[in-house]
């Protein structure tokens, strides 16, 4: 499942490396990726939630989908560092 959006997050990082005209914008996006991330991540343990399979089974899916969420997330949440710290850079510098 992490390979899904990889694609994204490397198109999104190579923009950051370029000289962009709005850090700002490219937050938006980011940050627009983290709430579809989350989203999804709500969705699959709200069905896992309403499912009729076994309790301790229930437990060991729920830690498998929020180690995946926290996999597929974690790059977008570096990457967002990374433009707010250019962004701070940059106000200083203005």
């Amino acid at each position: 499942m992490v390979h899904l959006k990889h694609n994204k997050y490397n198109e999104l990082h190579r923009k950051d490396c370029e000289t962009s005209p709005s850090i700002d914008s490219m937050m938006r996006e980011v940050l627009h990726m983290l709430g579809n991330i989350d989203f999804e991540h709500e969705i699959q343990m709200d069905k896992l939630e309403k499912s009729s399979t076994d309790d301790e089974f229930k437990t060991y899916i729920k830690k498998r989908i929020r180690a995946a969420h926290h996999e597929r997330r974690e790059p977008y949440v570096e990457l967002l560092t990374k433009l707010r710290q250019r962004q701070h850079r940059l106000a200083y510098q203005a």
